[in-house]
């Protein structure tokens, strides 16, 4: 009898300790999902409301906004990066200084037929600024003449 109470117990416990992470992934997809549609839209006020320190790189956030719509159907045709993407965990010193990121690798080949370095886009996401805001004001890289 003692074991039949044990079950629901030790499962509550279970559903208790992965219901933040959940949440914690659910506000990572939306913000990603925010992302994804404001480049879309060409929209740069939702764009840099989501960046952590906006008004310090303006210019950055603005140019990487201009540089990934100019592209968007070459990097994200039919929305497949919002469809194929995973949440990790960065490994840090100190459990509570834990951070988490999206990263995508996009591959082009191009005009010339050479297959070029791939464009990485790598969103950042730190627990104290909120998983609502991209943490680093710079996601691209290898993103200069990359769509040349």
């Amino acid at each position: 009898m003692k074991n039949l109470l044990l079950i629901p117990i030790l499962l509550l416990t279970i559903n208790c300790c992965n219901a933040p992470k959940n949440s914690d992934d659910a506000e990572i997809k939306e913000t990603v999902t925010k992302y994804w549609k404001a480049i879309k839209d060409n929209d740069i006020e939702t764009y840099k409301n989501l960046f952590d320190e906006n008004e310090e790189f303006s210019g950055g956030i603005q140019a990487d906004l201009f540089f990934l719509h100019k592209n968007y159907e070459k990097i994200n045709p039919n929305n497949i990066l919002l469809k194929n993407y995973k949440i990790k965990d960065t490994i840090v010193m100190f459990s509570n200084n834990k951070q988490k990121y999206v990263q995508y690798v996009v591959n082009n080949q191009g005009n010339n037929g050479n297959i070029k370095k791939p464009l990485i886009i790598t969103l950042m996401f730190y627990k104290p600024v909120g998983y609502n805001k991209i943490y680093n004001p710079s996601p691209l890289k290898n993103h200069i003449g990359w769509d040349k």
